[in-house]
């Protein structure tokens, strides 16, 4: 039943995006954490991005209540007409509660860096892009393990991933270097839709024994967008993910899968842009985001072009 409410909230937002009166769609894949090129694309060679990703509930074993706050940084520039340079980092700042008789856990622990090359192009309605990234082995539990501290470290890396539907997974596994090769479509129509998918796959090499996976692991990420440029500075939309890691490495369960939506508005211009989205998702271990013990994801963006 949760994954069917799920899929009605789901349902509720594309009616809602088709009854808007659309205007010129503007949009790059993997939206909304990008910005889009406007229509002239390539017109602009150096983009800043940010994103903060907000959770507050008990979604950890034992009934602790986490807030987590997790911020991304990432910079973009053209190198060429066709070529991209790609960089991001994610941190992530947890506070666990876990009961009277015990005192709060807060940590604060960076992520891996990312790095990539993307060639991207543009022809007619659509626009593509593929690479290759590598991540460097930052995200790391503390030094002097106490089994508290691992603990509290251990979920601001998971929540960090959580919150956004295990989606870049590798940004927020300790101990490890991560290769991947993502690509990306999208078609924008003059009616005002636009659609995309994107897909991402690699593995996540280990580099030290105290990840507690202590073994290489693959992930594959697949994505699909639909929405509406309601207004010239308006869109509204949903993007659907389905991130595998084949040996369970996001959970000590034996769920290897994670299903999730995300309806989001983006507004702003060309140059400068806002959005806001929340992330359901909707099957184990992380969902139905809502239900007790479970995990949603609220997620503020923003960028600008130079």
């Amino acid at each position: 039943m949760a994954f069917l409410r799920g899929w009605g909230a789901v349902a509720v937002l594309v009616a809602a995006a088709a009854w808007l009166s659309p205007g010129e769609a503007r949009a790059f894949p993997n939206e909304p954490n990008s910005l889009d090129e406007g229509t002239n694309a390539h017109s602009k060679r150096f983009q800043i991005l940010g994103e903060l990703a907000f959770f507050s509930g008990n979604a950890l074993e034992g009934g602790a209540k986490a807030t987590l706050l997790s911020p991304l940084f990432e910079m973009r520039l053209q190198l060429a007409k066709n070529w991209l340079l790609d960089a991001a980092w994610g941190f992530a700042y947890v506070n666990l509660d876990r009961g009277e008789n015990t005192e709060p856990g807060n940590s604060f622990r960076p992520g891996n860096p990312w790095v990539a090359f993307y060639y991207q192009g543009v022809k007619g309605q659509f626009s593509y892009r593929f690479g290759l990234g590598v991540t460097i082995p930052v995200a790391r539990f503390p030094d002097e393990i106490t089994t508290p501290d691992n603990v509290t470290a251990a979920a601001a890396y998971g929540l960090a991933a959580a919150v956004r539907g295990n989606t870049m997974y590798w940004l927020w596994d300790p101990h490890s270097v991560s290769v991947i090769v993502p690509m990306a479509f999208e078609r924008r129509k003059p009616s005002g839709f636009l659609w995309g998918a994107d897909f991402a796959t690699g593995v996540m090499i280990k580099t030290n024994a105290r990840n507690p996976n202590d073994r290489n692991d693959p992930v594959i990420q697949m994505g699909g967008m639909m929405g509406y440029q309601a207004v010239k500075w308006l869109r509204v939309g949903s993007r659907f993910t389905l991130v595998i890691l084949p040996k369970g490495a996001a959970d000590a369960s034996p769920q290897k899968t994670q299903l999730a939506v995300e309806p989001y508005l983006r507004f702003g211009t060309e140059d400068a842009f806002g959005s806001v989205g929340v992330v359901i998702n909707l099957d184990d271990p992380w969902g139905f985001a809502f239900d007790k013990n479970q995990v949603w994801g609220l997620l503020i963006g923003g960028g600008a072009a130079f």
